[in-house]
C-alpha cells in the first residue's frame, strides 16, 4: 500500500509540476523571443528621432550665430553645446567642411581628427543617422547623427555630429536576453510553489482512492472518498464513491443470492434425502409411500426449476441468450403454461377468467423466450394470488404494439417494493414464508426477454386488492419501421 501510494505521489506531482514548468518555460520563450525584437527596434527609432532632431537644431543654431554675429560664435556656441551634451548623455563633435573635428564636447583627444572621408562624401542636404563605429572612429558601435551646417545660401560650413551609446541596440539582444532569462527563473520558480501546492491538493484524493481500492480488495466496501472540487478530478472521485455504492451493492446482493441458493437447495434437497431413506429403510409404510414420493417428485422439480433460473441467468450476464422471431397465436402459449399448473390451480380454487376470445391473437417474438414469460408472470400469479381467488388475462393490439397483462388477487405488493420487483433476487418478503418456490430471478428474466424484444414490462398493484403485471412487444411491421427510421437517422 505505501508503494502504491509512493508510486500516485511520484506520477502525478512530477507530472504537473513538469509540465507546470515546462509550459511557463516555452510561453516566456516566446514571449520574449517575441517581444525583444519590437522593443528594441521601438527604442532604436526613438533614439533616431531624438538624436536627428537635436543634431539638426544644433545645425541650425550655429548656422544662425554665424550669419548674425560670427565674431560671437566662438564664446557662444561651446557652452551651449556643453550643457546640452550633459543633458543627452551624448557626444556632440563639430567639424569643419571637409570633415576635421574643430569641437569635440568631451574634450578628448578628437579635435584636428578627421571622420571617415565615406562618410562624408555621403552626406548631402539631408540629415544622416547610423548605427556604426565608423570605421574605428569609436571603439563600439554608437546611434551617430550628422547634420550638415548651412549658411543662407546652402554653403556648407561643416557637419554636427551627436553620438550616444546605449544597451538598447541589436547588438544588445544577448545582454536583454539574460535578463528575460533570469525573469523566466524566477517565474519558474514561483510556478513550482504554486505547482507543487495544486500537485498535492490534486493528489490527495487520488491517494485516498488507492487507500480505499486496497480495503476493497480486502472485502471492506464502507470507504468513500471525500469531493471538494467540481473539477476533472472531482468527477473522478464522485464516479469512485458511485461505483462504491455499486460495489456494496452487489455484495449485499451476493450475499443475499448466497443465503438463498443457500436456503433453496437445502430444503429440498433435505426433504428428498429425508424421505427416500425412510422408504428405503422401511420407516415410511408402504400404504404412504407413493404419497412422500409425490412429495419428492415436487421437490424434484422445484430443484429443476431452481438450475433451469440459473442456467438462464447465467446465459443473460453472458449475452449468450438468442432471439429468433416468428408469428404465433399467444393464446396457445398461455394454455401451455396453464397446463403446467393445473394441480396447483385446482388446489388453491383459482378462477381464471379473460380466455374467453374467439379470434387469434398474434404476437411477434421468440416463442420459448415469451413462453417462460408468460410461465414466470402465471407462477409468480399462483404463487400470491388468494385461497379461491382469481387470475384474470387481458389482450391488447394497438399502433403496432401487442400487449398482454396477467393480473392477480390478493395482497398485493407494498408501494414502496413495487420499483425492486424486477431487480436480480429481489424478494419483497425477505422472510421465505410466503415465497419459498422462488429465488427472486423470475421477473428479472422476464424483463430481461421482453427488452430483448425491444418491448417493455411494467407492473401495478393495490395493496389487499390486486397485483398485475403487463408487457409489450412491437409487432412485425412496427418492429421494420422503427429499423427503418434509424436508419434514416
Amino acid at each position: 500500500m505505501a508503494n502504491m501510494k509512493n508510486a500516485v505521489n511520484k506520477t502525478v506531482f512530477r507530472r504537473f509540476l513538469f509540465y507546470g514548468i515546462i509550459m511557463v518555460l516555452l510561453c516566456l520563450l516566446i514571449i520574449t523571443i517575441i517581444l525583444i525584437y519590437p522593443v528594441t527596434g521601438y527604442i532604436e527609432q526613438a533614439k533616431k528621432n531624438t538624436l536627428i532632431q537635436h543634431s539638426q537644431e544644433i545645425s541650425t543654431y550655429i548656422s544662425e550665430i554665424s550669419d548674425e554675429n560670427p565674431s560671437s560664435a566662438e564664446n557662444l556656441v561651446p557652452p551651449y553645446l556643453e550643457t546640452l551634451s550633459e543633458t543627452l548623455k551624448a557626444e556632440i563633435l563639430i567639424t569643419d567642411n571637409s570633415g576635421q573635428i574643430t569641437f569635440a564636447s568631451s574634450q578628448s583627444n578628437k579635435v584636428g581628427t578627421m571622420l571617415p572621408s565615406s562618410l562624408i562624401s555621403g552626406i548631402k542636404n539631408g540629415s544622416y543617422f547610423t548605427h556604426d563605429n565608423l570605421d574605428g572612429f569609436y571603439d563600439k558601435a554608437y546611434y551617430i547623427a550628422i547634420t550638415p551646417i548651412q549658411t543662407a545660401d546652402n554653403e556648407t560650413l561643416g557637419y554636427t555630429v551627436v553620438s550616444q551609446y546605449t544597451v538598447w541596440s541589436s547588438d544588445a539582444v544577448p545582454s536583454v536576453f539574460v535578463v528575460f532569462t533570469l525573469v523566466v527563473l524566477l517565474s519558474a520558480l514561483l510556478i513550482f510553489a504554486l505547482t507543487s501546492v495544486y500537485a498535492f491538493n490534486a493528489s490527495r484524493p487520488l491517494k485516498q482512492m488507492t487507500a480505499a481500492a486496497k480495503r476493497f480488495a480486502s472485502g471492506d466496501f464502507e470507504s468513500r472518498v471525500t469531493v471538494k472540487n467540481k473539477d476533472e478530478i472531482g468527477e473522478l472521485a464522485s464516479a469512485f464513491n458511485e461505483m462504491a455504492d455499486s460495489l456494496a451493492s452487489m455484495e449485499g446482493i451476493r450475499r443475499n443470492f448466497v443465503a438463498n441458493v443457500s436456503h433453496e437447495l437445502k430444503t429440498p434437497m433435505t426433504t428428498i434425502s429425508g424421505y427416500i431413506d425412510g422408504i428405503l429403510d422401511g420407516t415410511i409404510p408402504k400404504t404412504e409411500q407413493e404419497y412422500y414420493l409425490s412429495i419428492v417428485s415436487e421437490e424434484t422439480k422445484r430443484l429443476s426449476r431452481l438450475v433451469t433460473s440459473m442456467i438462464s441467468l447465467s446465459k443473460i450476464d453472458s449475452g449468450e441468450i438468442q432471439v429468433n422471431k416468428s408469428t404465433f397465436d399467444i393464446m396457445d402459449v398461455v394454455f401451455s403454461v396453464l397446463q403446467s399448473f393445473e394441480s396447483r390451480l385446482s388446489e388453491k380454487e383459482l378462477t381464471i377468467e379473460g380466455l374467453d376470445i374467439e379470434e387469434n391473437i398474434m404476437f411477434f417474438g421468440d416463442k420459448d423466450l415469451i413462453h417462460q414469460t408468460i410461465y414466470n408472470l402465471v407462477e409468480n400469479a399462483v404463487k400470491f394470488t388468494n385461497q379461491k381467488g382469481t387470475i384474470r388475462f387481458y389482450f391488447d393490439k394497438k399502433d403496432g404494439f401487442s400487449s398482454l397483462s396477467i393480473e392477480n388477487t390478493g395482497k398485493g405488493i407494498l408501494p414502496e417494493d413495487i420499483r425492486y420487483v424486477f431487480d436480480k433476487f429481489y424478494k419483497a418478503d425477505k422472510s421465505r414464508s410466503t415465497d419459498k418456490r422462488s429465488m427472486g430471478l423470475g421477473l428479472y428474466i422476464c424483463r430481461t426477454v421482453v427488452m430483448l424484444h425491444g418491448g417493455k414490462i411494467t407492473a401495478d398493484s393495490q395493496p389487499d386488492e390486486y397485483c398485475r403485471f403487463s408487457f409489450t412487444l412491437p409487432d412485425q411491421k412496427r418492429k421494420k419501421l422503427l429499423t427503418s427510421d434509424n436508419r434514416e437517422e
